[in-house]
């Protein structure tokens, strides 16, 4: 079983920004100059259409007028696509925001009121590291053991541990040791379903 990372190499870009006519002056700006765009201006939209469109660059605000900010939706988006490249649009910027924003990896971070070139700009360099880092690492994998490869492939046909295990003839405890170490070569949250996201939407299953 060969295990393949699945990049979309087509400049896709989501917005996610509270004030929707801000989102659309975003969208129309960069759809001027090729890109293919897409706003939103809610977090469970916006996640729907991150799910459906898999954009390879998020242009995020960090209030989104609601409990969940830009941060928890930049964080939650990397669990199902690691190398989403992320630009923060925001009005903070004072130093525990933008710490907090730091520590989820972005490429930039704009702060409003941005310019038509600022973006432009901060776009144009996001594409250039994101096409930089897969030249220099083509569909990489972690050094995943024989057995974790099983487990990822009964993973994404989401079964549970008990029957992995039965299909392997391994313990469950066994199985949950193995999904705690990949969970940890990919930098994933320890959450329930955060390995079971990453393969359904990282990994094709092709036999050898």
């Amino acid at each position: 079983m060969n295990l393949n990372l699945v990049y979309n190499m087509e400049k896709r870009i989501l917005i996610v920004e509270d004030e929707i006519i801000v989102a659309l002056d975003i969208q129309e700006i960069l759809e001027a100059f090729g890109f293919t765009c897409f706003a939103c201006h809610r977090y469970a939209d916006a996640m729907r259409v991150l799910m459906e469109q898999k954009p390879n660059l998020l242009i995020c605000d960090i209030n989104l007028g609601s409990a969940k900010t830009g941060i928890d939706f930049v964080r939650e988006a990397k669990v199902i696509f690691p190398q989403l490249a992320v630009i923060y649009v925001s009005a903070f910027s004072d130093k525990q925001v933008a710490e907090e924003a730091a520590s989820t990896g972005p490429i930039n971070y704009l702060v409003k009121p941005w310019n038509e070139n600022q973006l432009r700009i901060s776009v144009d360099m996001a594409f250039e590291q994101i096409s930089r880092s897969h030249k220099a690492a083509p569909a990489a994998l972690p050094d995943f053991t024989p057995m974790e490869k099983k487990i990822l492939t009964y993973i994404g046909e989401e079964k549970k541990t008990k029957e992995i295990a039965d299909l392997l003839f391994i313990s469950e405890k066994t199985v949950k040791n193995h999904r705690y170490n990949m969970t940890k070569k990919l930098q994933l949250p320890n959450e329930n379903n955060s390995l079971l996201l990453w393969v359904l939407r990282n990994l094709l299953k092709n036999e050898a």
